[in-house]
C-alpha cells in the first residue's frame, strides 16, 4: 500500500466521524450549530525555483452543542483544514470536541480542548499545553486539540485547574513543496522520542490563579512531553525529537489606570536547542501596555505594547523569541463594522533581524469578516537561525463566515 493511500485512509475515517457527529445533533437536546468557515489566499512577492508564489487555505470549524442529563453537555467542535501545494491536503483535528459536566465543587472536561496560558503579545512562553500546527499557520497561532481530563475548582481565594494529558499530538510542519519553511525539510512522520519515551507518555499539568487588588497572579506546572521538539539531520531531512520535560512558570499582571504591565517567567528542564540537544533553560518576558481612549475626540481607541524577551541559553535556544524586542500598536475604530488595524515590529537584539506584521480586519456584514495582512520578512539577517524566511514576505487575504 502506498504512503499516499495510507495518509488518505485516516482522513477518510475522520471525515466519516465528523459526519456521524453532525447527525447526532439531530437529538432533541441539540441546539442549532454555530461555527466558522474561512478561506485564505496568500501571495509571495519574490519567486523561488520550483516553489509556488501563492497558496490557498480553507478551514471549516463547526460547533454542535447537545445538553444531556445530570448537568452534562456534549460539545462537538472539530476542525477540518486544507491547503494547496501540500502533501497532506486535508488535516482533521478533534480540536475542542469534549464532554463537560458540573458538580457542586468541580467543573470537569473530558475530550479535546485548546487551553491558552499566559498574557503576552509575542513570545507567549507560558502557552505550553497545546501542540502548534505550523502547517496551518507558520507563526504557530493555530493549535491542535489536546486530549485531556481537567478538573477546575475554587481553592482558597483563587481558581485551580488540574489536567491529565494521556497523549501528545506531534507538531505539524509545512511541506518542502510549500513556502515559509525557513529552508528546513522536516519529516514529521520520522519523529523520535528522547530516552525511549513515546507520544503516550502521560502528562500532568496544573494552574492556580488569583486576583489581589490590582494584581493578577497565576502559577503553572507541567510534566510530560515538551510540545517543542529539537531537530536532528537524517537522510537529507530533519527529524523532530521530543523529550519529557518539567516546566514551572509564573504570570503576573498589574493594572494602574490605563497602564498594564506583565511579567512571565518559565523554567524548562529539557528545552530544545539549535544543536538538536536539550538543556535546562529559563525564559522571561517583560511587557507594558498603555491604552488611549477616544483618540483625537473620536470613538477610536489605541493600545501601545512593548515587550522584551530573553533566556538563559542565549542564541542556543531553539525559538523565534530568544533575545528580542516587540513593539505593537492596535487601533480599534469602534465602528459598526468592527474595523481594527494592528502593526507589530519584532527586532532580534542579537542578529538584528526584523519582522513586520500589519493586519486590517473589517466586518462586511453580521456574518462575514475580511482580514488583510502583510508580513515583511526581507530584513532577516544572514546569521539568524531563521534566515531561510527572508525571501518569503507575503500578503494574505482571509474571508471568514460565521454562522
Amino acid at each position: 500500500m502506498s504512503m499516499d493511500v495510507e495518509r488518505q485512509m485516516p482522513n477518510t475515517r475522520k471525515v466519516f466521524l465528523l459526519i456521524s457527529a453532525m447527525l447526532l445533533t439531530t437529538h432533541a437536546g441539540a441546539t442549532a450549530p454555530t461555527g466558522e468557515i474561512s478561506f485564505s489566499y496568500r501571495h509571495h512577492w519574490e519567486s523561488l525555483p520550483n516553489l509556488p508564489n501563492n497558496q490557498t487555505d480553507m478551514a471549516v470549524i463547526p460547533r454542535f452543542v447537545i445538553d444531556g442529563p445530570y448537568e452534562t453537555t456534549w460539545i462537538i467542535e472539530p476542525a477540518l483544514r486544507a491547503r494547496s501545494d501540500a502533501a497532506d491536503t486535508i488535516e482533521f483535528d478533534p480540536y475542542k470536541t469534549q464532554l463537560r459536566t458540573y458538580t457542586d465543587n468541580f467543573d470537569i472536561t473530558a475530550g479535546y480542548d485548546v487551553v491558552f496560558w499566559g498574557a503576552t503579545e509575542g513570545a507567549q512562553i507560558l502557552d505550553i499545553l497545546n501542540q502548534r500546527d505550523l502547517g496551518a499557520d507558520f507563526d504557530g497561532d493555530v493549535k491542535l486539540g489536546q486530549p485531556l481530563l481537567s478538573l477546575t475548582s475554587s481553592l482558597g481565594d483563587g481558581l485551580a485547574t488540574f489536567y491529565y494529558l494521556p497523549y501528545t499530538p506531534k507538531r505539524r510542519f509545512r511541506d518542502n513543496s510549500e513556502r515559509l519553511t525557513a529552508g528546513f525539510d522536516i519529516n514529521e512522520n520520522s519523529a523520535q522520542w528522547h530516552d525511549h519515551q513515546d507520544a503516550y507518555y502521560p502528562g500532568f499539568a496544573g494552574r492556580y490563579a488569583l486576583t489581589a487588588s490590582s494584581m493578577d497572579i497565576a502559577l503553572i506546572g507541567f510534566h510530560g512531553v515538551n510540545r517543542s521538539p529539537a531537530f536532528i539531520p537524517q537522510a537529507g531531512q530533519f527529524s523532530p525529537v521530543y523529550s519529557v520535560a518539567t516546566q514551572v512558570g509564573v504570570d503576573v499582571q498589574w493594572v494602574s489606570e490605563d497602564l498594564l504591565t506583565k511579567l512571565e517567567v518559565l523554567n524548562v528542564s529539557d528545552a530544545p536547542t539549535i544543536y538538536g540537544r536539550f538543556d535546562t533553560a529559563t525564559q522571561w518576558v517583560i511587557s507594558a501596555e498603555y491604552s488611549f481612549y477616544s483618540v483625537f475626540d473620536t470613538i477610536a481607541d489605541i493600545r501601545m505594547i512593548a515587550e522584551y524577551s530573553d533566556n538563559s541559553l542565549g542564541d542556543r535556544l531553539l525559538s523565534l523569541y530568544q533575545h528580542d524586542v516587540l513593539m505593537a500598536i492596535h487601533t480599534s475604530f469602534n465602528d459598526v463594522d468592527s474595523t481594527s488595524l494592528s502593526v507589530s515590529w519584532l527586532h532580534d537584539l542579537d542578529s538584528y533581524s526584523n519582522l513586520i506584521d500589519i493586519s486590517l480586519t473589517h466586518r462586511l456584514n453580521d456574518n462575514i469578516e475580511l482580514e488583510a495582512s502583510l508580513y515583511e520578512l526581507s530584513s532577516m539577517a544572514s546569521r539568524d537561525f531563521f534566515f531561510g524566511l527572508e525571501p518569503d514576505s507575503f500578503g494574505e487575504i482571509t474571508l471568514t463566515y460565521y454562522f
